[in-house]
């Protein structure tokens, strides 16, 4: 089966692959390669580094005008995130992965103005698929009672503090994004056992985003002013800390309104 793959550039224009005539045959979108560390003759690590993918692209249209139209709407959708060296997204079912197209090869196209081949290329230094998940937590809604967790937690949380949970469905711990709304003074959330807590105020319009897959903590005002308060967080507790699989206790005050994206991040997409 023919996947359904749409790329979105960072004006959010989007161009679709397997409708309007444009089909994506197989292709090395769903595959990967880490790069392996060595030390003593053993594997010491793995990571990524800047890689590029292949995919080739059919291009074959009911009429002329909607052909052309295709290939100058593939070209100008893509370049842009070039041009502005701004990433887009191609996304496969829930999961997106951010590249440039790099490389835009063209076969059989004189013969119709219908019909093209096309190989793309992307590349990215990025080369992980990724899923995002958002859950609202809003404040309010009466005191929990005192958790006992089956963990050795600092404490057991008390009345007057809630109690949810976010389950991560991922296979390993996420990286996250944490938006707490104002008005609130010195937030905290603690997640797994981890304090994610930043000693500012946040009036009410602001919120203060901590962002763990680009390591900043920024304050963003009602006026559209951002202020990096990184140096205001808890030092007792890693603020970056990833979200663990699974199950996880959140506990806040209650005081104010927060919202959890988790980013699941896979070498491939998964098969639908």
């Amino acid at each position: 089966m023919v996947e359904s793959v749409v790329y979105k550039n960072h004006l959010n224009e989007t161009f679709d692959f397997g409708k309007n005539g444009v089909f994506l045959n197989e292709s090395e979108l769903h595959d990967y390669s880490w790069n392996v560390t060595k030390k003593n003759n053993m594997i010491a690590a793995f990571d990524y580094a800047v890689s590029t993918r292949k995919f080739p692209v059919t291009i074959i249209c009911a009429s002329e005008a909607e052909g052309i139209a295709r290939r100058n709407a593939l070209f100008e959708v893509t370049e842009k995130d070039v041009l502005a060296l701004e990433y887009g997204r191609l996304y496969i079912g829930d999961y997106y992965f951010k590249c440039y197209v790099q490389k835009s090869v063209k076969k059989n196209y004189l013969a119709s103005k219908r019909y093209m081949t096309v190989t793309l290329t992307l590349a990215t230094d990025c080369p992980y698929w990724v899923k995002e998940t958002s859950t609202v937590f809003t404040a309010g809604g009466g005191a929990a009672d005192g958790v006992d967790y089956p963990h050795d937690y600092a404490h057991d949380y008390g009345n007057d503090t809630i109690s949810k949970t976010i389950v991560n469905s991922g296979i390993v711990a996420s990286p996250f994004r944490l938006a707490i709304n104002g008005s609130c003074v010195n937030p905290s959330v603690t997640i797994g056992g981890n304090v994610y807590q930043v000693n500012v105020t946040v009036a009410a319009g602001e919120y203060l985003l901590i962002d763990s897959s680009v390591k900043t903590v920024t304050l963003y005002k009602s006026d559209g002013t951002q202020t990096n308060v990184f140096n205001n967080r808890n030092r007792e507790a890693y603020i970056f800390a990833k979200i663990p699989a699974g199950t996880n206790a959140v506990v806040w005050s209650g005081d104010f309104n927060f919202e959890i994206t988790l980013l699941e991040e896979r070498s491939e997409p998964q098969w639908t």
